[in-house]
């Protein structure tokens, strides 16, 4: 190790020719001798200087040797550094005991031995440059283990930051949607394990798209941050709150029953309804926000998703029912005996929305049917094809964090695609070679489902998917020819997961091919027929799944 700082030398003698004879033999570079005539100015250089060593002269006027070492024994500043006493005066054993007892660590006899002298005094060297190399070894480490603490801190936080990040809504703060499914599924098997109660609340703002469309986005976001604060304040520490999506949010209440939920539910619409929604221009509005609930020991769901299902459903009700208001799954609404009682506005958003009612049964009711046909003239094999195939889009739906009307739109335009395209195509497709005649037919089954569903003015939003699904990303589909995202995103998806299920069935006219094998086919595809970032996002559902959907 190289050493770049001199060390000192402190030589004290009240002679000065003893002085220079010293220097003489211990001059070199590394060292800076430093020289003084009595034990006074010994003791005031010892303390402005480190010093590795001290040759001490004992025989000088005034303060000996002797005294000088006591005195730099007992002060703390100086009793660490080593003394060499240089002596004329008897050997004697009485006075080399007295000089040890003075705090000497060896003597050297006038005349000096240049030799031995040179030998000692690097022995003393050698052990003050080790003693410097620990001391600044160990400031060195005590540096790095204060860099390695606040490293450790700064990591903690910033893994803690991350942390927060995935599993929090970046506007609103609440839990995101990720993150909400796992921890409903942890507190459904808690609250079974252990024959506890937990409820759920699914909320709704009503008609937020209006606040939109009047106030402007920033003035929505700012209803949705104001709307989530006051749910954090209402509720328990315990209890969870998540943003679904969009303007809807949820709340699990963990060991809390159906009459608990309730007055929650109450306290969340009345506290939103009786203050005014404001920004800092001076906007202002009120809104108001429907509340549907289901809990375990009540309805008995057989799983977490089934639990909010149900909730979604009770939600549904309260906003068929004039919004603002609380409903309970499968209780006996109170607005089902008359709407005249209510207010003009009342009652026509009253009709309107069992209206809507009507038309989802229609919709559910119309599928069925289809199905049922399909069923009746194609086995069972449909009905295992839709099955996986609803799993799939609703995997991806819920990656992409789509609205769950979009995806049951999917799901629709799914089941009216597989009923139509069975029943007018058949087994066609299961020919090895087909003739012009028989190509042309199955190509033009996107137009005709498109036509089809215009006799149903209520699947305008499936229409696009059953029209579009057979574009392909980089334009050489049909039946329009349609590039990238000029193609809806819902036919991209149905595409996407439509032919994966295909691939990997049980089909009598071609093989079925591995998970492996399906996938790389969409790999190579990618960009081609598939929306490659879709790609990328189903095959990392099918990456963490290990498998196709169990049934």
């Amino acid at each position: 190790m190289e050493h770049t700082e001199k060390q000192n030398i402190l030589l004290v003698d009240d002679r000065p020719e003893n002085l220079l004879a010293l220097e003489k033999l211990l001059k070199r570079p590394d060292l800076n001798l430093m020289k003084a005539c009595s034990g006074n100015e010994a003791l005031a250089m010892l303390l402005e200087h480190d010093f590795a060593l001290v040759l001490l002269d004992v025989q000088m006027p005034g303060m000996d040797g002797l005294e000088v070492a006591e005195l730099m024994r007992g002060r703390e500043e100086t009793r660490h550094i080593p003394i060499i006493f240089v002596t004329a005066i008897s050997k004697e054993k009485q006075y080399v005991f007295k000089g040890y007892e003075a705090g000497a660590v060896d003597y050297l006899f006038k005349p000096l031995d240049p030799y031995i002298l040179k030998r000692k005094v690097e022995i003393f060297l050698d052990l003050h440059r080790q003693k410097r190399d620990l001391k600044n070894m160990t400031r060195d480490l005590e540096q790095t283990v204060r860099e390695l603490e606040e490293s450790k801190g700064v990591i903690e936080e910033k893994n803690r930051l991350l942390n927060d990040l995935s599993i929090r809504d970046g506007l609103t703060g609440l839990y995101n949607h990720r993150h909400m499914d796992a921890v409903s599924r942890e507190e459904f098997v808690r609250g079974a394990r252990y024959d506890a109660d937990l409820s759920c609340l699914l909320m709704d703002l009503d008609y937020f798209k209006r606040i939109n469309d009047n106030f402007g986005h920033a003035f929505g976001d700012v209803v949705l941050k104001d709307f989530s604060s006051r749910v954090q304040k209402d509720i328990r520490s315990v209890d969870l709150a998540f943003r679904y999506g969009g303007e809807e949010f949820m709340v699990l209440l963990p060991h809390t029953g159906i009459r608990g939920a309730r007055r929650t539910a109450e306290k969340l619409r009345m506290d939103c309804q009786a203050l005014p929604f404001a920004d800092e221009g001076g906007q202002i509005t009120t809104v108001t926000v429907s509340i549907g609930i289901a809990s375990l020991k009540e309805h008995k769901p057989k799983s977490a998703a089934e639990l909010i299902a149900f909730a979604d459903k009770a939600l549904y009700r309260a906003k068929a029912h004039g919004r603002n208001r609380v409903s309970t799954y499968l209780e006996t609404s109170p607005y089902t005996l008359s709407p005249a009682k209510l207010s003009d506005r009342e009652n026509f958003q009253y009709f309107k929305e069992q209206l809507s009612a009507i038309l989802e049964k229609t919709k559910t009711a119309s599928i069925d049917s289809l199905r049922l046909l399909a069923q009746s003239r194609i086995g069972e094999e449909i009905e295992e094809h839709n099955r996986r195939v609803k799993e799939y889009l609703e995997f991806i739906g819920h990656t992409l964090f789509l609205p769950s009307s979009i995806i049951e739109t999917l799901n629709r335009a799914a089941l009216i695609h597989d009923s139509f395209k069975n029943l007018m195509v058949g087994t066609l497709e299961g020919q090895r070679d087909l003739d012009n005649e028989t190509r042309s037919r199955i190509e033009e089954v996107p137009y005709v489902l498109a036509e089809l569903t215009e006799l149903f003015d209520f699947f305008a939003n499936e229409r696009s998917i059953l029209l579009y699904h057979h574009e392909n990303f980089d334009g050489s589909g049909y039946p329009e020819g349609l590039k990238g995202e000029q193609i809806p995103l819902g036919a991209r998806i149905f595409a996407l997961v439509d032919a994966f299920v295909a691939m990997t069935a049980n089909r009598r006219y071609k093989e079925k091919l591995t998970i492996e094998a399906a996938t790389e086919e969409l790999s190579r595809n990618a960009g081609k027929q598939f929306d490659p970032n879709l790609v990328r996002i189903f095959l990392n559902i099918i990456h963490k799944r290990g498998s196709v959907p169990s049934s």
